[in-house]
C-alpha cells in the first residue's frame, strides 16, 4: 500500500474555547442535548477528556456558506462537485461565494497539509474573516479523480461534524504505535500528542451508528505496518453506506425538534449568572395551554458553594413557553441544561404533576401521589428531578424513585444517603397507560455498567426497547431526564446525560462528566416516543 497522505482536524485557541462551546450551542441546540457529535476522548486526562461535551453539528437545514480563496479554476469545480456529494444526504446546502464573509473558507496551496475545522467550530476562532477554516495542501491541477474524491469528500465530512472513523468508540483498530508514532514524526512532523489525537485515540463521539466501518470515507488508509497481526484498511474514495445513513440521520429531511434548554443558548459558560430564560416553541399549537414536565439533564456548578439550581417553564401559552434555568444565593452556575414534554392539558391518557420536599434536611421523603383521575391498569410512571439545593460540605447524593403504581397513584420516594445534606428537591412525573402505543419509558443507571466505587468520566450502556412498540409513522423522539447522583464535593459538580445510535430498536445511553470532577453514580428516566 502507498504510504498513507493523510489530513489533522483543527483545534479551537484555548482561549476561545468558551466562545466555540456557546456559538455551537446558540447554532444547534441539540448540540447540547442528546443526539450530537461532539465528546472527550476516552480515558485519562488529555485535554480532550477535560472538555464540555458539546456537539459541533450544524443547525438542521441550514445553508452553509462557502467561500474558496484562492486555486485553479480544475480544483475549484472539484471541491464544489465531491464536497456536494454529503448535501445529496443530508437536509443541508451550501451556497458558494465569490467574496466576502462565509461559514467555511477554503484555502489551497502547496504545503502538503490538509485540515479542517469540524462542524461549528468553523464560526469559532480568532482568524480574519479571509483566513482558512479549511485547507488543501497538496491538490494539484495533475491530482487524479480518487485523490481529488478522496481529500475533498472527507474534508467537508469534517466540516460538517463528522469525526474520524478510525477514532470511532467502536474501532478497535491493533496499533503498533512505535510504528505509527515514527511515521507521522518522520513524515508530518507530529509530535506523540498531535498523532494520538488525530491517528490512534478513540473519541467518546455521539455517533448515529455504534459498528465500526472500514468502508468510510472518513477513514484513513491503514497500512499493515502500522498495526499488530497484519491489519489494514484501503484507501476510501466515496462515502459508504454507513456515511451517508450517518448524515442523512445527523440531519433528516422532516428536522428534529430540540425538546430542550440549555443556559449556553443565551449566554458562555464562563460568564455564570444567576437566571436564564428563552421562549421556546412547541412542535404544535394546542387548544389551550398544554401541561408540561421538566427535567435536569445538565449541570456545571461550582463547588465552593451550596448546589442550587431550578429548571421550569411558565407563561405557557397555545404554542409556546418561558423555559427557566436558575440559581441563587452564593451558588454559580456554570451551565445547566433541561429537557421538557408537553401534553394536551385535557389529555385523557397523559397525567402530569410535580412535588417539592419541604425546606428542610432529611435523609428520605416518602409520599402517596394521587391521579387526577383513575386508570384501569396500574399505568407507566416516570420522574425526573428539576430542582436541587444540597450543602456542599459532603459529597451530593440524591435518588428519585417510583413505587407502588396502582390504578389511582403511586408512591414518590425522595432519598439521599451518607452525610449529605438535602435542603430542598423537586420533581415533575408524567403517567400513561401501559398499554399505549408510540411509547416507551424506563430508567438505566451506572451501576447497571460498573460499581460506584470504580468512578470514572464516561459511562454508558444499551437500552433495548420493546419489539414493535414503537412501529409506526413519525419522527422518533427520545428525552432524558435525572433521577439521581452520587458526585464528590472535592470538584466542581459536572453532569451531562445524552444518547446515540437511537432507533426503534433501542438507543445508547451515556452519563458523563468532565474535567475533575468524581462521578462515582449517576441515573435517569427517558420516554420515547413517535
Amino acid at each position: 500500500m502507498e504510504t498513507p497522505q493523510v489530513c489533522s482536524v483543527a483545534v479551537v485557541a484555548d482561549d476561545m474555547k468558551a466562545y466555540a462551546d456557546t456559538i455551537a450551542v446558540q447554532t444547534n441546540p441539540l448540540n447540547g442535548h442528546q443526539i450530537t457529535s461532539g465528546g472527550p476522548i476516552q480515558g485519562g486526562d488529555t485535554p480532550a477528556a477535560l472538555a464540555l461535551p458539546v456537539g459541533r453539528m450544524w443547525n438542521n437545514g441550514r445553508e452553509i456558506t462557502v467561500r474558496i480563496l484562492n486555486g485553479t479554476p480544475k480544483i475549484n469545480g472539484k471541491i464544489k462537485q465531491y464536497a456536494s456529494l454529503w448535501t445529496e444526504h443530508a437536509n443541508l446546502s451550501f451556497k458558494w461565494v465569490d467574496s466576502g464573509d462565509a461559514d467555511i473558507r477554503v484555502n489551497i496551496n502547496g504545503d502538503g497539509s490538509s485540515w479542517s475545522y469540524v462542524g461549528t467550530d468553523n464560526l469559532a476562532h480568532k482568524a480574519p474573516k479571509f483566513r482558512q477554516t479549511m485547507n488543501f495542501g497538496w491538490l494539484k491541477d495533475s491530482s487524479s479523480e480518487d485523490e481529488f474524491a478522496r481529500v475533498i469528500t472527507h474534508e467537508f465530512g469534517h466540516a460538517l461534524g463528522c469525526i474520524h472513523e478510525h477514532q470511532s468508540p467502536a474501532a478497535s483498530i491493533p496499533w503498533n504505535m512505535e510504528a505509527v508514532l515514527k511515521h507521522y514524526r518522520d513524515t508530518n512532523d507530529w509530535d506523540e500528542d498531535t498523532t494520538r489525537r488525530n491517528v490512534t485515540d478513540r473519541i467518546a463521539e455521539l455517533t448515529q451508528f455504534s459498528e465500526f466501518d472500514t468502508s468510510s470515507i472518513m477513514i484513513y488508509a491503514i497500512p499493515k505496518q502500522h498495526t499488530l497481526g497484519g491489519y489494514t484498511v484501503p484507501w476510501n474514495t466515496k462515502l459508504s453506506e454507513t456515511d451517508k445513513n450517518f448524515i442523512a440521520t445527523a440531519y433528516p429531511k422532516e428536522g428534529i425538534d430540540a425538546n430542550g434548554f440549555n443556559t449556553m443558548e443565551v449566554r458562555p459558560w464562563d460568564k455564570p449568572a444567576r437566571e436564564a430564560i428563552k421562549r421556546q416553541n412547541f412542535s404544535k399549537t394546542y387548544d389551550a395551554p398544554p401541561n408540561l414536565a421538566v427535567g435536569l439533564n445538565w449541570l456545571d456548578v461550582d463547588m465552593h458553594a451550596n448546589i442550587r439550581v431550578k429548571a421550569y417553564a411558565d407563561n405557557i401559552k397555545t404554542n409556546s413557553a418561558d423555559l427557566h434555568i436558575n440559581t441563587w444565593a452564593d451558588t454559580t452556575l456554570y451551565s445547566a441544561g433541561c429537557t421538557w414534554f408537553h401534553v394536551a392539558s385535557n389529555s385523557d391518557e397523559f397525567q402530569t404533576g410535580q412535588w417539592s420536599t419541604a425546606d428542610q434536611p432529611q435523609k428520605e421523603t416518602s409520599v402517596r401521589i394521587n391521579f387526577d383521575w383513575a386508570y384501569s391498569e396500574p399505568p407507566k410512571v416516570f420522574v425526573w428531578l428539576n430542582e436541587l439545593d444540597m450543602s456542599n460540605e459532603a459529597n451530593w447524593r440524591v435518588k428519585a424513585l417510583v413505587a407502588d403504581v396502582a390504578t389511582d397513584g403511586f408512591t414518590l420516594n425522595l432519598n439521599t444517603w451518607a452525610d449529605t445534606a438535602l435542603n430542598r428537591a423537586s420533581v415533575c412525573w408524567v403517567s400513561y397507560p401501559a398499554d399505549k402505543k408510540g411509547v416507551v419509558s424506563g430508567t438505566y443507571s451506572i451501576d447497571q455498567v460498573r460499581p460506584w466505587d470504580q468512578p470514572q468520566l464516561t459511562n454508558g450502556g444499551r437500552v433495548a426497547f420493546p419489539a414493535g412498540a414503537l412501529d409506526g409513522e413519525g419522527q422518533l423522539k427520545v428525552l432524558i431526564g435525572l433521577t439521581g447522583l452520587d458526585i464528590g464535593n472535592n470538584a466542581n459538580l459536572r453532569l451531562k446525560l445524552s444518547a446515540d445510535s437511537v432507533s426503534k430498536e433501542g438507543m445508547n445511553w451515556h452519563i458523563d462528566a468532565w474535567a475533575d470532577t468524581v462521578l462515582y453514580w449517576a441515573s435517569a428516566s427517558y420516554i420515547a416516543f413517535i
